[in-house]
């Protein structure tokens, strides 16, 4: 019972960095770039514990013990309980996970509109250029236009519109990113507690 219940927690986290992976990558190359973080941080991980084994192998044995010491007790409880407490720990950690989950969905769906509203920006910016060029051109040929500037003057508050709409957005952005990390935080320390 305690492989399983070790290989499906492992099973889990593999599941879990792949989803949150998937869910702040907004290219290939992002994706690639936090797999290359997580191997990193995995092999450090390995590294580390080969150092501690021959620095100091006592204490590493010791720890080891009163680890496997505290799983074991955990085991007699499951034997002791008839796992219906385990079990029911699962299911508040599968349901909590589920919410983290669509709380990263939803973030990641505030990101893509976060940058639709970029991509037109960018459009209106160019579309305001070409105006400011034709205005002037205009001025030239005929000495001004009211009717231009009265374009012009839409286009001016549409950006400024716009970029105040922007400032809103990556303030929403911010409080959803530390959300995120704090969301994150949590489900590492239900991990843990999990392990």
């Amino acid at each position: 019972f305690g492989g399983i219940f070790l290989c499906s927690i492992s099973a889990l986290a593999l599941y879990s960095s792949v989803v949150y992976n998937i869910a702040i990558s907004r290219s290939n190359l992002e994706l690639i770039f936090n797999t290359v973080i997580l191997l990193f941080v995995n092999e450090l991980d390995e590294k580390m514990h080969s150092c501690l084994e021959t620095i100091s192998p006592t204490w590493l044995e010791m720890t080891s013990d009163s680890i496997k010491a505290t799983f074991s007790n955990t085991n007699d409880l499951v034997e002791n309980t008839g796992g219906e407490e385990v079990q029911d720990s699962i299911l508040d950690h599968q349901r909590r996970i589920n919410e983290l989950e669509e709380e990263i969905e939803r973030i990641t769906q505030f990101g893509r509109r976060i940058d639709e509203l970029e991509a037109e920006i960018e459009r209106i910016t160019q579309l305001g250029r070409r105006l400011v060029q034709r205005s002037v051109a205009m001025k030239i040929s005929r000495g001004g236009n009211t009717k231009l500037k009265k374009k012009m003057a839409k286009i001016v508050a549409k950006q400024v519109a716009n970029r105040k709409e922007i400032k809103r957005m990556n303030i929403t952005n911010q409080e959803q990113g530390r959300k995120v990390e704090s969301l994150e935080s949590e489900l590492k320390h239900f991990k843990a507690g999990c392990e």
